[in-house]
């Protein structure tokens, strides 16, 4: 049985959504002890907000833990405190309310058989601009959907003991506007499972300098308008390109010496100091390389559009992430933190 749900969002000019469970780090291949009894699990959602949007809710149905020759495990009814819930059929969580490390707790305490679940899967109610929907800049609302009615993210094994895994959504990644943006899709690109336990962050201030200083950024009307940081898995390798945001089904070429993001974060301007911060909420540990670009408007979340990668060129970072480590990594001019 289940005792709560919890769901978190976190809120950056990028979309990001995340779900915590409970699971060792070792993958689908764990063969132990741990595999063998009762987890105690809570899940989490958080995100990272995408530029001109003020809301990006998903009216949820029901998750399901799909487990490798078992009887799913599914959850339909919902205590979330913090929406004011109780044994609810369905709740609405508006994403960009959840920002870097905050989340919206959605399960607590489900007890679960440990071991090895293939996926899990989040059913959304869309088709109705009144179940999930995104608020445009405008207040104009647009309808939400999930292809098939389903998100379904890889799974983990849930060891025996408490577990605390979150559901980290990149709507930079994930999000695509359609037919002439009165419908918006969500697909699971760029969604990803993380245990708490060891999942790192990483955050900083941004130079604002760097929004305006080069060709072609320095003609830009908003300075403040059309800057990302691109995250990339691994050291930065010799021949290769940092990509922008694209999808397996581009419709326009890719080339093979391109690298794509594995997150993406917008820039938030501090209301109280000014400053432009960056948040990267959940993320596993492992060294990755970090790049700025003032020229990101037109990044599309499907087609490779070859936007310049960093850009000024300057601003590229390699940063390693200890588990569960706080990284704070500040763009400046000078290219180095």
């Amino acid at each position: 049985m289940y005792k709560s749900l919890s769901l978190l969002a976190g809120l950056l000019p990028v979309i990001a959504g995340t779900i915590f469970l409970g699971a060792c780090s070792c993958g689908f291949d764990c063969n132990n002890e741990d595999s063998q009894g009762t987890t105690v699990l809570s899940l989490g959602l958080s995100d990272a907000l995408p530029e001109d949007l003020k809301q990006v809710v998903l009216e949820i149905d029901s998750i399901t833990f799909r487990r490798v020759g078992a009887a799913d495990v599914v959850v339909d009814r919902f205590t979330i405190p913090a929406l004011n819930l109780a044994s609810a059929d369905t709740f609405q969580v508006d994403l960009l309310q959840y920002r870097g490390r905050n989340r919206l707790v959605v399960i607590t305490d489900l007890e679960l058989p440990s071991g090895n679940y293939s996926q899990v899967l989040l059913k959304v109610l869309g088709g109705d601009v009144n179940r999930s929907y995104v608020q445009r800049s405008d207040d104009t609302l647009g309808e939400l959907n999930v292809s098939g009615g389903v998100l379904t993210l890889p799974g983990a094994n849930f060891a025996r003991s408490n577990q605390d895994y979150t559901v980290e959504f990149s709507l930079a990644q994930s999000l695509r506007a359609q037919s002439a943006d009165t419908l918006y899709l969500l697909s699971a690109q760029g969604v990803r499972l993380e245990n708490n336990a060891t999942a790192a962050s990483l955050s900083g201030r941004v130079d604002s300098s760097l929004f305006n200083s080069v060709a072609p950024c320095s003609d830009k009307t908003e300075p403040g308008r059309g800057n990302r940081i691109y995250l990339y898995q691994g050291s930065r390798q010799s021949g290769k390109r940092l990509g922008d945001v694209f999808a397996s089904n581009s419709g326009t070429t890719v080339p093979g010496d391109v690298l794509a993001p594995f997150a993406v974060a917008s820039l938030v301007q501090n209301s109280l100091t000014a400053n432009w911060e960056y948040v990267f909420g959940f993320l596993p540990a492992g060294a990755y390389t970090m790049a700025f670009s003032c020229n990101t408007a037109a990044d599309d979340s499907v087609d490779y559009d070859g936007l310049v990668v960093p850009l000024p060129t300057s601003q590229v970072y390699s940063v390693t992430l200890a588990a569960g480590a706080a990284v704070v990594c500040d763009l400046t001019a000078k290219g180095s933190c």
